[in-house]
């Protein structure tokens, strides 16, 4: 047992000093310690699970991973935030004790910019129950004062995914509507 603390420690301390690039915690439930890393290497999200005796599973590969990338802990899971362009994707993962699996729960987008005549704001998806909610900020024809667009709820058409499935495509399709979504909200401004 002390043997598995000193490595919990060690490894937390590194993740600490070092990028976070690593997650060491129990994130299946069962009092071990499992793993979750980003592999620059081969632009994939690792993990071990101790209830998968340490399988290695991975990710599928990202287009766009850049070293700016982080893991961060969560209460229930953890966050994983990738920059590409001018977007930051916050992704929110959790294991699930029925399928074994872990499970994107929650995602968002933001983009921030001092040119509010492009998009300029955030976007965030609950996969449980596809829930959209956009919030965000444009520059007003006629005062040229910036203002906030009407808070935008609505159900979004993108399937849950696991952890194994995931990479910067299934990003890529919620920046697309959620683009869509955003021009249709800047045309009823016209």
């Amino acid at each position: 047992m002390k043997l598995h603390f000193f490595i919990a420690l060690f490894f937390s301390i590194n993740s600490i000093i070092f990028a976070k690039d690593m997650i060491v915690k129990d994130f299946d439930g069962d009092g071990k310690f499992d793993k979750i890393m980003i592999d620059h290497e081969t632009k994939k999200i690792v993990f071990l699970l101790s209830s998968l005796d340490y399988k290695k599973q991975t990710s599928l590969a990202f287009s766009e991973l850049p070293k700016s990338a982080i893991l961060e802990e969560t209460k229930n899971g953890f966050k994983f935030e990738n920059k590409i362009d001018n977007i930051v994707f916050t992704t929110y993962f959790r294991y699930n004790r029925q399928t074994k699996t872990i499970d994107l729960t929650a995602l968002k987008r933001k983009i921030v910019s001092d040119d509010y005549s492009i998009e300029n704001g955030e976007s965030s998806f609950i996969t449980a129950t596809q829930e959209f909610i956009g919030k965000w900020l444009s520059l007003d024809k006629n005062s040229n004062k910036v203002i906030s667009l009407p808070t935008l709820k609505t159900k979004l058409d993108l399937q849950p995914i696991l952890l194994n499935d995931f990479n910067d495509d299934y990003l890529k399709k919620f920046d697309q509507q959620s683009m869509a979504f955003y021009k249709a909200e800047i045309s009823k401004q016209k």
